[in-house]
C-alpha cells in the first residue's frame, strides 16, 4: 500500500498537535476531516494508529 503526502501529512500533524482538533486548525481542515482521515488510514493499514481512550490521542506503539 503508498501512503499519499497528505495522509502522511494528517499523521504528523495529529502527533506534533496532541489532538485531533489542533491538526485541523493547523492543516485548515474541519476536526471531522481529520477523524476520518486517521480512521480511514488505520482501516488500510490495519493497525491502530492513536488510543482513543483519553481525553486527547496518544500514538500507540504503531502509530510511533
Amino acid at each position: 500500500m503508498n501512503l499519499s503526502l497528505e495522509q502522511l501529512r494528517t499523521l504528523l500533524a495529529a502527533a506534533d498537535s496532541g489532538s485531533f482538533s489542533a491538526a485541523a486548525r493547523q492543516l485548515g481542515k474541519a476536526q471531522s476531516v481529520v477523524s476520518s482521515a486517521i480512521a480511514n488510514l488505520e482501516a488500510d493499514l490495519d493497525l491502530g494508529l492513536f488510543d482513543r481512550s483519553g481525553r486527547y490521542p496518544q500514538l500507540t506503539p504503531a502509530g510511533e
